[in-house]
């Protein structure tokens, strides 16, 4: 309020003569009693003015924030006149014209301190205003570090938030990195500047004190330097000005923070450089460097560390969030691992659906008409159809191996007893032979016995010839191919034959459950070993839910446990219809259908072409067993000739 405050009054009114004695303590200051281009009344002051019977008042000055006004009323009035209409109603107190220059001076003290009071008020109001607008930018900022998964995209933001809360031209960011055997180092990751474009290479630098930000990261102190180049003496560090003499730059005013994590371990650095008066200012020439840049006053620091402390949490948090997902990945490539093992034949098989249905699902979500134009997936949602892919097959773990690796009809031991048995009965035969031509010999003369003899071995030949045919048309009936009718009865005439075991029982060629699986009509399983196959989607199910998935990855149990339903229902397990299969698991079961037909030869199968797997899929399209629309892109935009095995984890 300057070294004397101000009374103002009309020249030749009734406050001249009240004022005059205040004129060791105030500056009393007049204006003419009629409009003149004289001195104007400028505040923050006290206006003495007078008023007339009406309540009127003279000339007052604007700003009632500024200015206190005490009304000199006739010594007649006793008491506030009421205003009239276009009166002033903002009188701070009245005093009549006959009053005591000590109640004068104690109106006008208390006038002052009322002045006073209202202007540390509206300072008060202005500053919660201002930490009410902090706060809240803090939030924003705080929301938006936390949300963001990119780690790029979080360090820029960081770097550019930090710089944007502190007005600074220019800032750098640095993340401290400890070696498995503890050695700690710090690696620069970012550079910005508004004022110059320069070439940034990432560097990992010593953490040591000799430099600004080896010093804040290895004691976690702020350091706050009006110019760069004029660090007192007596400090362990210098300002390294190698980037100013390659670039042209000129730093000046410096502030380098700390990122602490909510442990007070200092994670990071943040540099800012060149505080702005100006926020839009550009920092290129010696004149705009002198006009704009400034200090980095103590609310700088302040709002700086604190978004210092906020991005330290979100890197933190965005660093346990990595590791949490790269134990998560690893968890999903040993359970790959688990199943590939239980059957090497489909080896790269869960890897190449995970990599189809994702290439699909992207496919997909470009499409801008038919169907599927307002279908869209995001980030997230393409990492759980990934992860649904990828595992959709885990149940097989809990089928037996030789029902899951069963390549022919019979299983290898039973077609190794099978073996056995007609080696058996050949012998046995050859034996039965002998022991018929000994008994010729002893019992014929010579000429009689050598044409029986004759005669048994031809028998004997064509008996081996009919076993070696007989087991011919087992081998056959054993692949898994469509078993056709006159196959069929060639099974039961086989069965029909019999042989004297060792313990001299008679036994048919073929037991009932030889004959019976023999007797597939398609394939190399059975109704029972169908269903223990198909069982595995159950399997795959309970083993998701019992995983405790984020809400961005919650249906991965549900996508993979109706791949293997189909629109007209009659796929498995539940029979789900149409839109009752999310989209996901429709997608998936195109690929998965497409990789099983076109994988390499498998031992109960030959790989078909892919031409050929594109029609047998466009018969299953029209049979309206998968989604013909999802098939139409799948086959247009050639999913199929990705190279899905070139990344496995990215």
């Amino acid at each position: 309020m300057g070294t004397k405050r101000q009374i103002w009054y009309v020249e030749g009114s009734a406050a001249e003569g009240l004022v005059a004695p205040l004129g060791g303590r105030y500056d009393l200051r007049s204006v003419p009693s009629r409009r003149t281009n004289g001195e104007r009344p400028h505040g923050p002051g006290v206006w003495v003015a007078e008023i007339d019977a009406q309540g009127g008042s003279g000339r007052l000055p604007r700003g009632a924030n500024d200015w206190r006004v005490i009304g000199v009323v006739p010594s007649k009035f006793h008491s506030k006149p009421e205003p009239r209409a276009g009166g002033n109603g903002r009188i701070f107190a009245y005093v009549p014209q006959t009053a005591p220059a000590s109640v004068v001076n104690r109106i006008v003290g208390a006038a002052f301190e009322n002045l006073e009071l209202s202007r540390r008020e509206q300072r008060a109001r202005r500053a919660l205003q201002s930490a009410d607008r902090e706060l809240e930018k803090l939030n924003e900022i705080g929301i938006a570090l936390s949300s963001e998964r990119d780690v790029n995209t979080l360090l820029r933001l960081i770097l550019e938030k930090a710089r944007e809360i502190t007005v600074a031209d220019a800032g750098s960011l640095y993340l401290v990195d400890e070696a498995p055997d503890g050695t700690k180092s710090l690696r620069f990751m970012l550079t910005q500047n508004d004022s110059l474009d320069f070439p940034f290479q990432e560097v990992v630098l010593p953490l040591a004190d000799d430099s600004l930000a080896g010093y804040t990261a290895f004691h976690g102190e702020a350091l706050n330097f009006a110019d760069a180049y004029r660090i007192p003496r007596g400090r362990p560090f210098r300002f390294n000005d190698r980037y100013d003499r390659e670039s042209g730059y000129r730093t000046q005013s410096l502030l380098t923070l700390p990122m602490k994590s909510p442990k007070g371990e200092t994670i990071g650095v943040l540099q800012l450089i060149n505080c702005k008066k100006k926020p839009s200012a550009k920092l290129r020439t010696d004149r705009e460097r002198e006009k704009y840049i400034q200090p980095f006053p103590a609310r700088s620091v302040r709002l700086g560390l604190s978004l210092a402390s906020q991005a330290a949490i979100a890197w933190e948090n965005r660093r346990l969030y990595l590791e949490v997902e790269t134990l998560f990945e690893g968890f999903v490539r040993a359970s790959v691992m688990a199943i590939e093992q239980r059957d090497p034949t489909t080896s790269g098989h869960s890897l190449r659906v995970a990599s189809y249905t994702e290439t699909l699902a992207k496919a997909v979500d470009r499409e801008a008409s038919g169907p599927y134009a307002a279908a869209r997936f995001t980030r997230e949602q393409l990492k759980e159809i990934r992860y649904a892919a990828l595992l959709h097959d885990f149940g097989k773990v809990g089928v037996r191996e030789e029902v899951l690796v069963k390549a022919k009809k019979l299983y290898p031991l039973q077609l190794q007893v099978l073996r056995q048995r007609f080696d058996y009965i050949r012998k046995e035969i050859e034996a039965s032979t002998v022991r018929r031509k000994l008994q010729v010999l002893l019992e014929r003369d010579r000429g009689e016995a050598l044409s029986e003899i004759a005669r048994l071995s031809e028998d004997l030949e064509q008996r081996e010839e009919k076993i070696n045919d007989y087991m011919a048309r087992i081998l056959q009936a054993n692949e898994p191919d469509l078993l056709e009718g006159r196959r069929s009865e060639e099974l039961l005439e086989i069965a029909r034959q019999y042989f004297p075991d060792p313990r001299g029982i008679e036994s048919p060629y073929l037991n009932p459950d030889e004959l019976r699986l023999l007797s597939i009509p398609r394939g190399s399983l059975d109704a029972a070993e169908r269903r223990e196959i198909e069982s595995h989607v159950i399997h795959t199910f309970t083993f998701l839910t019992q995983i405790p998935w984020t809400k961005d990855l919650r249906g991965v149990p549900d996508i993979a446990k109706a791949h293997h339903e189909k629109i007209n229902g009659k796929g498995y397990p539940f029979h789900l219809k149409g839109d009752e299969i999310p989209l996901p698991a429709r997608m998936m079961s195109i690929c998965d259908i497409y990789d099983a037909l076109t994988a390499s030869d498998r031992p109960y199968k030959k790989a078909v072409p892919s031409a050929r797997a594109l029609e047998i899929l466009a018969d299953c399209a029209r049979e309206d067993e998968i989604d013909a629309e999802l098939f139409r892109i799948f086959r247009e935009r050639r999913i199929y000739e990705g190279e899905p095995t070139a990344r496995e984890f990215d």
